[in-house]
């Protein structure tokens, strides 16, 4: 049922904008948090959850052969997470439940992608786009209901947002948990190899695929860079450029009301252009959005720059050459692995932010982000410059010729 895949996907997005676009300005002025790096671990640390998750979850998706019941854990993860943050008052007790529950919560973005792309095989990046489509949705959501509820009071209104959310995931996880159809497929190991070892062979193969890891290094260059900036972006925008926490709403969800007007249009682009093309596109354009920022100190310019729906060509073009580098059998550990390299990527950049904003200040997180950028710019085209793409790189299904030459672990 698609538009339950789609209604987590939404909550999902909904969650993390309270997660990551809330949470550390809470963290900071609720919480009285003096240090930036200990803000940026707030962000950082669920990472490493979510890092573990997604490569373990994944894995054990592949040996199982189901996605129903790691889509349950990850709602339950978030439900978890959302509903314990308020109970906290310091900083450091936070961020122990918040990498507890990320441990869970860390499976569902992947879960969901190999869901969608299993059951439209023919159309992956129409349904990756679609699919996080809805999660903007959700992010839209987040900051507008976000800001509104916390610019009387930050400390109140993050809680009740946070508890509301919880309360909007428990009632679905119900909801999925009765109606959803389980899309199961052959398990990636046969039944005379443990379970655990099966996982470490499904995830050892796939870190073997060159054209898989490819892809994560441009994903690791470009998420650290954002999430230098996108890890203090509400204390960035709030402290150093002086806005308001309802000017900060309206960024976010500005933002996220372009990404969904624009993400289908996402899925023709990479299938018209392939993967590879679009995101060296993406990577380029987050260059100029980052020098723009760098340079004003303009809090309207700088929610402009901020607005550019880069996230979906990105995100959709990099999801689609994942899921073509991996086999259906291995598609939960070949999008787990992606998605861990989004959460190695977001530990490294608030960690890195977090000990330059306390050491120079905010103003030299941009230009930080803008160095990472350029780095990941130039191995995406590096890569569009070597290879040329085949008919599945480019979106366009496999001719029966194509598909007789298929083999291998990691081919798809």
């Amino acid at each position: 049922m698609p538009l339950l895949v789609w209604a987590a996907a939404l909550l999902e997005g909904l969650s993390l904008t309270l997660v990551q676009g809330y949470l550390p300005l809470y963290v900071r002025r609720a919480l009285g948090e003096a240090h930036f790096l200990t803000v940026g671990s707030v962000v950082a640390v669920p990472a490493l959850g979510i890092f573990i998750a997604s490569n373990f979850w994944g894995g054990l998706s592949d040996v199982s052969g189901r996605l129903k019941p790691f889509i349950l854990i990850g709602l339950a993860g978030y439900f978890a997470a959302l509903a314990g943050y308020p109970l906290f008052r310091h900083g450091a007790t936070l961020l122990v439940w918040a990498g507890a529950a990320s441990l869970l919560y860390g499976t569902l973005a992947p879960s969901l992608k190999t869901y969608v792309t299993l059951t439209q095989p023919g159309r992956r990046e129409h349904a990756l786009a679609y699919l996080l489509m809805s999660q903007s949705i959700g992010w839209f959501l987040g900051s507008v209901g976000g800001s509104r509820l916390m610019e009387p009071s930050i400390g109140s209104g993050f809680k009740t947002a946070v508890w509301v959310c919880a309360a909007l995931v428990a009632a679905h996880l119900v909801v999925v948990a009765l109606c959803l159809r389980d899309h199961r497929r052959d398990p990636a190991v046969r039944q005379h190899r443990g379970w655990l070892e099966g996982v470490v062979q499904d995830l050892a193969s796939l870190y073997e695929n060159p054209k898989l890891l490819s892809v994560c290094v441009v994903i690791f260059f470009l998420v650290a860079g954002n999430y230098i900036t996108w890890g203090f972006f509400s204390v960035f925008f709030v402290e150093h450029l002086h806005a308001s926490v309802g000017t900060l709403g309206t960024a976010l969800g500005v933002s996220s009301l372009l990404g969904i007007v624009l993400m289908p249009a996402v899925g023709p682009l990479v299938g018209r252009f392939g993967g590879h093309r679009v995101l060296a596109v993406g990577t380029t354009l987050y260059i100029v959005m980052y020098l723009g920022m760098a340079l004003t100190r303009s809090p309207l310019a700088a929610a402009a720059l901020f607005a550019m729906p880069l996230y979906g060509m990105v995100n959709v073009s990099a999801s689609t050459l994942a899921s073509q580098y991996s086999t259906s059998v291995q598609r939960g550990g070949g999008l787990g692995i992606l998605n861990g390299t989004y959460a190695l990527a977001t530990i490294v950049g608030p960690l890195i932010g977090g000990s330059l904003a306390d050491r120079a200040g905010l103003g030299v997180i941009p230009w930080t982000s803008l160095g990472f950028a350029a780095v990941a710019t130039a191995i995406a085209w590096r890569t569009v410059a070597t290879s040329v793409p085949s008919r599945a790189e480019s979106g366009a299904p496999p001719r029966p010729a194509d598909q007789a030459k298929v083999s291998g672990r990691n081919a798809d």
